[in-house]
């Protein structure tokens, strides 16, 4: 068994997860993390499908024997990171917590609702107001934290040393600047000043781009760097450099309700 893979005992805290997204017919729902199958036969009780994956084989049986009883549950075996799954609308699970960062990350540019079982510190980060992460600014580009409840680290099986939280992430719809951030933070393996002009040239004359980057006040040290090196600091100081270049002449400052990139 995974070290950091903790079964979900209390079907009060399953029932909790599945119900806060709202589960339907018509959503086809991911389990990361499935396990012995707790949060996927309450899902198969509602969703139209539902993805249980699971890369320890030892647990295979388990969630077959729930496949077996709910034909609209597919079981995956392999990384959840890694794998390549049908499309799907939600994810609601206790996932391993070594993936949950990266997991999080993959959904960045296909936002969608999920409902997670973490660790209590691992949610309130991502669900504060004032972002202390580079995770927790980058998620909430794209969505909604909210810490629904926290548990004792008893309600898993082996107990998890801490306490753990159910925390909700609910897609919210990026105003302008952020939208050409995500963008910004998808160009991961380019160098910070060649993403920025690549976001610019869209918008203005090649040149003029080039000049508003190397004029800057973003220092030679940060344009340099490759973008998914950035610190929680540089990437505030590239959301303002983006605003600023692209607020007046798209005129969308007025719409700007939240600035990400304001020092707490």
């Amino acid at each position: 068994m995974p070290l950091d893979q903790h079964f979900l005992t209390s079907m009060d805290v399953v029932e909790k997860l599945v119900k806060a997204v709202n589960v339907v017919r018509e959503d086809a729902v991911v389990d990361v993390g499935a396990g012995r199958g707790a949060i996927t036969a309450a899902l198969a009780e509602r969703a139209g499908a539902v993805y249980a994956v699971e890369s320890d084989h030892r647990l295979l049986p388990y969630l077959n024997a729930v496949a077996h009883i709910h034909p609209n549950v597919k079981v995956f075996h392999g990384n959840f990171l890694t794998l390549r799954l049908p499309h799907y609308t939600k994810v609601v699970a206790n996932p391993p917590f070594s993936i949950l960062e990266p997991m999080i990350q993959m959904h960045i540019d296909r936002p969608l609702p999920m409902s997670l079982l973490t660790p209590a510190h691992f949610a309130e980060k991502l669900a504060s107001t004032t972002p202390n992460t580079l995770l927790a600014y980058v998620v909430q580009l794209v969505y909604r934290g909210e810490v629904v409840e926290t548990y004792p680290g008893s309600v898993l099986d082996p107990a998890y040393p801490g306490k753990v939280a159910h925390i909700l992430l609910e897609p919210r719809k990026p105003h302008h600047t952020d939208r050409y951030m995500i963008k910004f933070l998808q160009q991961r393996g380019s160098k910070v000043r060649n993403a920025l002009r690549n976001i610019l040239w869209k918008h203005m004359h090649k040149r003029e781009a080039t000049r508003l980057v190397e004029l800057s006040e973003l220092p030679d040290n940060t344009l340099d760097k490759r973008v998914a090196r950035i610190t929680l600091e540089e990437a505030r100081a590239i959301h303002r450099f983006i605003h600023e270049s692209l607020a007046e002449r798209f005129m969308f400052k007025n719409d700007y309700e939240q600035k990400p990139f304001d020092e707490p």
